[in-house]
This record gives structure tokens, C-alpha cells and sequence, in this order.
């Protein structure tokens, strides 16, 4: 079993940020009435706000704040707000050195939730670890469902 506990990224708050304020950017230099530019704006700052608490600092109820990856494909996702779940990693996550996007799919849900990691997010063995988990673990053996798309063949 690989255990990683999920630490803050500033890495990730930065690429964010970075990607808010370039699609700011665009709001601003397009030609719409202000109305529309001050609600689109105040509509990238909320989601800027919802991605950096949930998602880069892990500060919300609904951040997933450790992941537990089980032999043949199952994980435990625990919440920061103290729930866990038991789910199913799919095929189709990626993997790149910079990068690693865990694709799980609750037992009791139809939904698959992303959990991004970074390098900065874990220590670098463990980061090594998942990496070659999900290429040689979970690419093979997955459902067929699951395996379909680009990252399936990673």
C-alpha cells in the first residue's frame, strides 16, 4: 500500500494564478459593455478562490488530504473534513514528471474526481513511488471503460 499525505503547492497557486489573470486579460481586452467585464471578472477571482482553498492549499472540507493506493487499483481518499471513501483508481490518470493527475471514481458514486499532485506535494520517493504505481499497477488490468483515451495508453 502507498500512503501519501498531500501537502500544500505553491507551484500549483502559482500556475492558477498565472492562469486566472491571462484569462483576466482576455476579459479586459475584449470589446463587451463593463457590466459583463466586472461580472466575468468577479466570476474568475470566485474561481480562482474556489481552486486555490480546495485544490493548491488544501484548506477546505472537500480537499482531499491523503490518498491511499492499494494493491490492485482500489484507494482510500481521506477529506480534510475527517470523511473517507473508498474508491477506484481509473487507467486513464496521468503521469508525466511535473505532474501526476490521479483519476478516482468513488464506489458510491458515478463521479470521477481528479486529485492533482505536484512535486512539491509529497516527498520526492513517494511522488518516484505513485508515478510508477499508476504506470505499471493500474494501466494494466483496468476495466475496459477505464482505459479508453490518450492517458490510458501513457
Amino acid at each position: 500500500m502507498l500512503t501519501l499525505s498531500l501537502k500544500s503547492s505553491r507551484y500549483l497557486a502559482i500556475g492558477l494564478s498565472l492562469g486566472h489573470l491571462a484569462a483576466l486579460g482576455c476579459v479586459v481586452g475584449v470589446t463587451l459593455p463593463l457590466w459583463l467585464k466586472l461580472l466575468l471578472s468577479v466570476t474568475l477571482a470566485a474561481s480562482l478562490i474556489e481552486l486555490l482553498t480546495r485544490e493548491a492549499w488544501r484548506i477546505r472540507s472537500s480537499s482531499i488530504v491523503e490518498l491511499q493506493c492499494e494493491r490492485e487499483g482500489g484507494a482510500l481518499i481521506k477529506m480534510r473534513s475527517g470523511k473517507e471513501l473508498q474508491a477506484r483508481v481509473l487507467g486513464s490518470s496521468f503521469v508525466a514528471s511535473y505532474l501526476t493527475i490521479v483519476l478516482v471514481r468513488p464506489d458510491a458514486s458515478r463521479r470521477v474526481r481528479a486529485v492533482l499532485i505536484l512535486p512539491d506535494m509529497v516527498a520526492p520517493e513517494l511522488f518516484r513511488q505513485l508515478r510508477v504505481w499508476l504506470k505499471w499497477r493500474v494501466g494494466r488490468g483496468v476495466e475496459p471503460e477505464a482505459a479508453t483515451g490518450w492517458a490510458g495508453r501513457v
